[in-house]
């Protein structure tokens, strides 16, 4: 499948097996070989194709069907950051709880000491966009093996 959307690809943007092969600092040969299905490109070609392309891998290797850009719009990248926030958050909340008494009150101690600290030095960050929702739940035998490696 690789073979007919890299060609398919190649064309839709004007290139000849020559060209993509310049274009990509290999050998017309690779190219060709890519084509017939007798080679496979490494994963940093594959990226490089999906640059140039503007597609993403799993549509080139024929995987996915999905002809979006690889390009990540606006509102995707803010989503992936808000996910990346949420998970550090979660993990530290999950941390805390499994503290015993002395850390939760050491932590406890710290929060409130660096709070009121930014609080009257003015540099409280704006709280405007954080929402804090939390479910609690009893930790199974595995997940209390998993929390230990922590």
């Amino acid at each position: 499948m690789f073979q007919q959307r890299l060609k398919q690809l190649r064309k839709e943007k004007g290139l000849t097996q020559v060209m993509l092969a310049e274009t990509l600092g290999v050998s017309k040969g690779t190219v060709a070989m890519w084509e017939t299905g007798k080679r496979m490109p490494c994963f940093d070609m594959l990226s490089r194709l999906s640059e140039l392309f503007d597609r993403r891998v799993d549509y080139i290797i024929g995987t996915s069907e999905d002809r979006r850009s690889a390009t990540l719009t606006e509102e995707e990248i803010d989503q992936l950051g808000e996910w990346a926030v949420e998970e550090e958050y979660e993990d530290m909340l999950r941390k805390y709880a499994l503290l015993d008494e002395y850390g939760k009150s050491a932590v406890d101690s710290v929060l409130r000491t660096e709070f009121n600290r930014a609080q009257e030095q003015g540099t409280l960050n704006s709280g405007m966009s954080i929402s804090v929702t939390v479910r609690s739940r009893p930790i199974r035998q595995k997940e209390n093996m998993d929390a230990e490696r922590i």
